[in-house]
């Protein structure tokens, strides 16, 4: 069972092509999606209401197509403002002509993908500082996991001034380096 069961329905109603339905689909949406685009980005009330119009318009093409089915994954409310990014993003690069004419469906949450990039990047940290010795490993945890300033690093490590300790961290870093 879908947790976005009004959603579908109004996917469903959407999906009969009745314009009154789009109408209220539209003044439902139009505020929350300029503002949101205004608050993110430097578009004025102009530009964000002419991104709405064109987001609408692919939206209006996908789910009349039926690219987009329940059940659903997110409000649908979110699948245009994901939309309306993609358009914005086309729009930057387009200044740049290198752009094309397909516009992806949002694929993984950013929030799923930072996760899961900060996770291989501890697995690949954790096991660098594994061959990279002890007197490396406690140092760098000291400075960078604990917050360590230089000098509370050198005292803890009986290291003999704070060039020597930074000097250390370097030294601990390119090795670090040299793994990767």
């Amino acid at each position: 069972m879908s947790k976005y069961q009004a959603e579908e329905q109004w996917l469903a109603q959407l999906q009969t092509g009745d314009d009154q339905h789009w109408k209220a689909f539209y003044e439902e949406v139009r505020q929350a999606f300029r503002l949101f685009f205004i608050k993110k980005t430097s578009l004025s009330m102009e530009e964000a209401s002419e991104l709405l119009h064109e987001a609408m318009v692919v939206f209006h093409r996908k789910v009349m197509s039926g690219g987009l089915q329940a059940p659903l994954e997110s409000k649908l409310s979110t699948y245009l403002i994901g939309i309306g990014k993609m358009l914005a993003r086309k729009k930057e690069i387009s200044k740049a002509d290198q752009w094309d004419t397909e516009i992806p469906d949002p694929g993984v949450a950013p929030d799923v993908e930072r996760y899961e990039n900060s996770k291989a990047n501890a697995l690949l940290v954790d096991r660098l500082l594994q061959q990279i010795g002890q007197p490396c490993r406690q140092l760098l945890e000291l400075f960078y996991i604990k917050g360590y300033a230089i000098d509370a690093v050198m005292t803890t490590l009986d290291l003999p001034s704070e060039g020597a300790t930074r000097k250390k961290k370097f030294d601990c870093l390119k090795k670090m380096r040299t793994l990767i």
